[in-house]
């Protein structure tokens, strides 16, 4: 048994090296941690350990009644185990360079005749399919904005859908989201409801001949499945990656992430634009 259990271990941390999100056995049952990088959750640590991966540091926590969270130092192997979690605590939860937070996200798997089940969650998406604003798969009550047109034309977030053209009879629509000002702190949102993995983003314009009207470049925030705070999606090194969009405003950009990421709300934030704020896109992922 001691045998096994060592082995188990081996083949988890050989699994981490090439994929942040994975899951542990512990108290016969399998708790699925997704982390969140580049971030840890400060003032909430009750016990730090050094010299331990963190597998090791997920099945300390596991054990102990009062850890619902752990930080993880790579650089310096250094578990910090949580007396709450980011979820309860958000003021709390804060951008750190090496650092990742761990919380259990997924409910535990029973175990079968004694051994641990063999299906545990694996991330695979590795897909870069429409999730739906395009077609109308996400309704128009899950998409939010910080502020809409409402003057003598109108812009509601559901305009902001990929390829979204307006009616030739609808003289008032303004055929994009177009928010009431133009300013770094718009943006546009929207609730999976499920936890997704989200590869990317597709951007266009506005459609309209006379207003050259696009968003040059953004960023994109999400809030992980139990964390109940935006983070930047980051770049390769760990820093808030600013995506190039449009040039004109009918044309497709295709920009996407590092790494799928998964989230159960997705913001896009306008950073720079031409004339005035006006986007649609789509989102691309995997359910």
């Amino acid at each position: 048994m001691a045998v096994l259990s060592g082995l188990m271990f081996l083949l988890l941390e050989m699994f981490l090296e090439v994929s942040a999100s994975y899951s542990v056995s512990g108290l016969c049952r399998w708790v699925w941690y997704q982390p969140v990088e580049h971030h840890a959750f400060l003032s909430q640590s009750f016990m730090n350990i050094s010299g331990i991966s963190a597998v090791r540091c997920s099945v300390r926590c596991l054990s102990h009644h009062g850890c619902f969270s752990f930080n993880y130092d790579r650089t310096n192997q250094v578990c910090q185990m949580n007396n709450a979690s980011a979820e309860h605590v958000c003021e709390n939860f804060q951008g750190m360079l090496n650092v990742s937070y761990y919380d259990a996200t997924a409910k535990p798997m029973s175990c079968q005749n004694g051994s641990v089940s063999d299906n545990a969650p694996v991330n695979t998406c590795l897909g870069f399919e429409k999730l739906g604003l395009e077609d109308g798969s996400i309704p128009d009550e899950s998409l939010s904005a910080s502020s809409n047109w409402e003057k003598r034309k109108v812009s509601t977030p559901a305009d902001g859908r990929l390829n979204k053209i307006p009616p030739p009879a609808d003289a008032n629509t303004i055929g994009a989201w177009h928010p009431s000002i133009a300013d770094t702190n718009q943006w546009i949102q929207v609730d999976l409801s499920n936890p997704t993995y989200v590869t990317g983003v597709l951007t266009q314009g506005r459609y309209n001949v006379y207003y050259a009207q696009w968003v040059t470049k953004y960023k994109v925030q999400f809030e992980p499945p139990s964390p109940a705070c935006l983070v930047d999606v980051k770049d390769q090194l760990g820093q808030t990656q600013i995506f190039q969009g449009n040039t004109d405003q009918n044309s497709i950009v295709e920009r996407r992430f590092f790494k799928p990421v998964l989230m159960v709300k997705i913001r896009i934030v306008p950073v720079k634009w031409t004339n005035f704020i006006c986007m649609r896109f789509e989102l691309l992922g995997c359910q």
